[in-house]
């Protein structure tokens, strides 16, 4: 235990955290952490954490009061699957300062690589920091004065502001709430990502599934709570699901690097690339159109991409081409005419090789768009209401 102000040591144990839906608990001994008192102008001095490698993004943290000792605030990492380097790093924007930390965060799940590492660092402020190979949650604690801890508000940093605490420790009556996830919530977002395909639209399948999510969710498993934040997911996942998510960002990511910024259309497709839709529902299928020699073009785009199995013609020819349609959509409604008071909304719909408008007028815009732009212009009108300003 350390001890961040001269004067008594005082300590702090560590305990241990429950792991992700579908694996085994291992629960390891508690470690037994000498006391180190540091004095005052030794906090400032702190060595380079020595851990190498990319820092993981997908943690998350609370605080919560110790149920033991009216002076300890435990806190919790929840971390999914992603392998890397975890820091953490603890302090009081105001107030009070911390007293004392433990020194070791120990780690529970099969990602785990031994504890967090945990030194004083400069203001107040404590640096911790590991390995993992996946899902992990560690869990370790500090010393607050106790008539401090529910009047003061605890940071808790693990990357950035994704994954972030600020708040004050669960238990106390102004901490944040958060709730858990609604069943129906998850349900309508799994099926919006296509992530219960293999279900075969079973819904009792369906139904247990996302209750599971939420009993993971309410255990405290780690892949659960840090996908169920609204930075990352927005709901629990498995830990395949957390790996599917990551691996579409992937692919998608290097197809837009590809087309959108780099000149693979210019230098293959100038005058027939069509444009892409993703389909999330279908599982992360991403539909990639041209005019003319669409299979063959396709191919020829897949020995460049990394999951050309992911990727496919659109159902239908198109016949026109990206650049037609924004040319297009750009200008539409032309100011000058009877559409500007009529139409609520445009976008382009790729995968249909049309623009779609909006109106609350249908039957007078197709009219007027068929009488301006002729009865084969690549639009399709649909009914919608006016916006709503905020």
């Amino acid at each position: 235990m350390t001890n961040l102000l001269p004067g008594p040591s005082v300590g702090i144990e560590v305990a241990m955290r429950k792991i992700r839906h579908g694996a085994s608990i291992l629960v390891a001994a508690l470690l037994a952490c000498s006391a180190v008192a540091f004095p005052a102008a030794a906090q400032a001095a702190s060595s380079p954490a020595p851990d190498s490698g990319e820092r993981t993004r997908d943690c998350t943290t609370e605080a919560r009061l110790g149920d033991d000792r009216p002076s300890r605030v435990r806190y919790v990492v929840w971390c999914g699957t992603q392998s890397g380097r975890v820091t953490l790093k603890i302090r009081r924007p105001s107030g009070p300062p911390l007293l004392g930390f433990s020194q070791t965060a120990t780690a529970s799940g099969p990602g785990a690589m031994g504890p967090l590492r945990c030194r004083a660092a400069t203001s107040g402020r404590v640096s911790c920091s590991g390995r993992k190979t996946g899902q992990v949650t560690f869990r370790g604690s500090i010393t607050v004065a106790s008539a401090t801890r529910c009047t003061t508000l605890i940071s808790l940093n693990v990357w950035r502001w994704t994954g972030d605490s600020r708040d004050f420790p669960t238990g106390c009556p102004k901490a944040y709430g958060e709730r858990p996830p609604r069943l129906r919530a998850i349900v309508s977002e799994r099926a919006s990502e296509g992530l219960d395909l293999d279900l075969d639209g079973n819904r009792k399948a369906i139904l247990r599934r996302a209750k599971q999510l939420r009993a993971a969710w309410l255990r405290g498993e780690p892949v659960a709570r840090w996908t169920a934040l609204e930075e990352a997911w927005g709901m629990p996942l498995r830990p395949q699901d957390q790996v599917e998510m990551e691996y579409r960002e992937t692919y998608r990511e290097h197809f837009q690097d590809l087309i959108e910024e780099g000149d693979w259309v210019e230098k293959n497709a100038p005058s027939t690339y069509a444009g892409y839709e993703l389909s999330f529902s279908e599982g992360g299928i991403i539909y990639v159109g041209f005019t003319a020699e669409q299979d063959a073009m396709l191919e020829k785009l897949k020995s460049r991409l990394i999951a050309p199995e992911r990727f496919k013609p659109f159902p239908v020819p198109p016949t026109h081409t990206e650049a037609e349609l924004e040319e297009t959509w750009s200008n539409f409604p032309p100011r000058d005419s009877p559409l500007w008071g009529l139409v609520n909304s445009t976008h382009i719909d790729y995968l249909a090789n049309k623009i779609s408008v909006g109106t609350e007028h249908v039957a007078r815009v197709k009219h007027l768009i068929a009488t301006l732009y002729g009865p084969d212009a690549p639009f399709k009108v649909v009914f919608s209401h006016p916006a709503v300003l905020l």
